[in-house]
């Protein structure tokens, strides 16, 4: 089991790091265009819609690793009163309900990105890029979201009894 615990970390970290890079990379695109803008009077037709989806990528793909890091919100307050088992059984209850929204992510988000690849579904801008590959992030991220809160649970349940 701490092989698959090991696994998935490393996934989401990798994951992680590569979508904090891509922020890098909005900022960019950010500077360049209000420099095209305000100085030269020269937007480009890209720019918006690269920042939006380049930030889409990272929101979504972002979830499990703030989920390894246990960044994601906990009611502490009444958590910690609890013993052991009590947040245990929280665990357990709040396990199911993140599966539901997970499972939800990964199965509309496949239909709706094989959809969008099967009519080769484009922004209907003037750019006008293909948009399934944003599509596809969301069930990826629900994919990578659900194993991260697995072995999150996997290791909450082989932590020691406080």
């Amino acid at each position: 089991m701490n092989s698959f615990i090991h696994l998935i970390g490393r996934v989401n970290e990798w994951v992680g790091r590569v979508a904090g890079l891509l922020i890098l990379l909005v900022v960019a695109i950010i500077a360049r265009e209000v420099i095209a803008r305000s100085v030269f009077h020269s937007p480009a037709l890209w720019a918006d819609e690269s920042m939006t989806y380049i930030a889409g990528f990272v929101y979504v793909l972002g979830g499990g690793y703030a989920l390894l890091y246990r960044r994601h919100v906990t009611v502490d307050m009444v958590y910690e009163r609890f013993g052991w088992r009590g947040r245990r059984l929280c665990d357990l209850l709040a396990f199911v309900l993140f599966s539901a929204y997970c499972l939800t992510l990964i199965w509309f988000g496949w239909d709706m990105a094989v959809t969008s690849f099967l009519q080769n579904e484009t922004s209907g801008t003037l750019w006008n890029p293909p948009i399934w590959p944003v599509k596809f992030a969301i069930p990826i991220a629900g994919v990578l979201l659900y194993l991260q809160g697995l072995a999150n649970l996997i290791e909450n349940f082989g932590s020691e009894k406080a």
